[in-house]
């Protein structure tokens, strides 16, 4: 967690969290005082906001000031201005907002030599995303790599990670926000049921929706307080036993 007092910049990677730190006097007249918002407002789709967390100080201190964490979670590369503005009591209290502007990296910018994530990991972090990001398709596709083409059907990519051949970020009909995320993988069989069925337990069977090939579907749990769940469905060549093609991690309502 990186601690940013005073909105200075913060650079970051995505996964990493940001503790945006503010501070309100106690026992001061009251046409001084500040009140904090319950939520910043954020430009950009790079980060969201995970909660706040009010630190009351020490009840053996007379006065001091109340501390308020504004946590926030890199989602994917780019930018974003994050603004807390507060509200004053009277014109006297009046104070400027804190602005905190945060780029999150792209993976090709970690530090030399850093080992590139597992696929299983990169599976994980996709359903994270998908479930509990409000990232646009565009933002999640770009995360993959160079746009291709931006359609309203689809978002197309052309991976920057050489274990994927392609990356398709599929938007709903109706209001053209994301609806799932497909991962083609360029050498069938890199990734196995067995590796995802370690991290969520054993799939489910749907009927065969096509002859040649074979679905298998994960569901893992709805991380805390998000809207939606992610579902994770496998494509295999052949049966049960012939390597996954393809990855689809779908948005769905728990």
């Amino acid at each position: 967690m990186h601690v940013v007092r005073g909105g200075s910049p913060v650079e970051v990677a995505p996964g990493e969290g940001v503790d945006l730190v503010v501070t309100r006097p106690v026992g001061i007249p009251e046409q001084l005082q500040n009140e904090w918002p319950a939520a910043p407002s954020i430009e950009g789709t790079a980060v969201r906001f995970v909660r706040r967390r009010v630190e009351p100080p020490p009840p053996d201190v007379d006065g001091g000031v109340t501390t308020l964490h504004y946590e926030l979670e890199a989602v994917v590369p780019g930018t974003a201005r994050v603004t807390l503005t507060p509200r004053p009591a009277s014109r006297d209290a009046a104070r400027p907002p804190v602005v905190l502007a945060v780029t999150v990296r792209a993976p090709a910018a970690t530090a030399a030599g850093a080992e590139a994530p597992s696929l299983p990991e990169v599976v994980a972090r996709l359903v994270e995303a998908v479930a509990s990001s409000s990232a646009t398709p565009l933002a999640i596709a770009r995360s993959f790599g160079e746009v291709e083409s931006d359609s309203e059907g689809g978002v197309y990519v052309k991976p920057s990670d050489a274990r994927l051949s392609r990356v398709i970020a599929v938007k709903r009909h109706a209001t053209g926000e994301l609806n799932d995320v497909q991962l083609q993988l360029a050498v069938p069989g890199a990734l196995s049921a067995a590796e995802l069925e370690r991290l969520w337990g054993e799939p489910g069977r749907p009927p065969m929706l096509a002859i040649g090939e074979t679905k298998l579907v994960f569901r893992p749990g709805a991380p805390e307080g998000s809207r939606f769940r992610a579902i994770v469905a496998l494509t295999l060549d052949g049966d049960e036993t012939g390597p996954v093609t393809w990855i689809d991690v779908i948005r769905d309502v728990p």
